[in-house]
């Protein structure tokens, strides 16, 4: 069974800097590439594009529809699929849409890719 690491993309994710980050640590690790992304997004033809650039740099990747998004969804996903090891956002403070911490019940790494000072803030 292949390693993956999967990127959680929000509407107002960064992009470039999610799949920069997923990209690397899938080279790293060599693991494939998952994304997950609500079909609806407006850039969904570009992620498939950006995708395919990666493959035919050698990543095994896939996109894969996830409607309605959210941090539980996430986490239930990557519990379902033992392969997954480790899961790439943006901030995870900003999928928070209540008081409960979903993250915590994350079995494997969680990056936080955009949480560096010097980048904007993912409302």
């Amino acid at each position: 069974m292949k390693r993956r690491i999967v990127v959680a993309l929000r509407p107002v994710s960064p992009v470039e800097r999610l799949l920069s980050v997923g990209a690397s640590l899938c080279r790293r690790l060599e693991a494939e590439l998952e994304v997950l992304a609500d079909p609806e997004r407006p850039d969904w033809a570009e992620l498939e594009s950006r995708l395919a650039a990666l493959e035919h740099d050698g990543l095994d990747c896939r996109l894969t529809p996830a409607p309605e998004l959210d941090a539980r969804h996430v986490v239930e996903h990557a519990r379902r699929h033992e392969c997954v090891t480790s899961v790439v956002v943006g901030r995870p403070a900003a999928w928070a849409n209540d008081s409960s911490n979903p993250w915590a019940k994350l079995e494997c790494p969680l990056v936080a890719a955009s949480d560096h000072p010097d980048l904007p803030k993912e409302q």
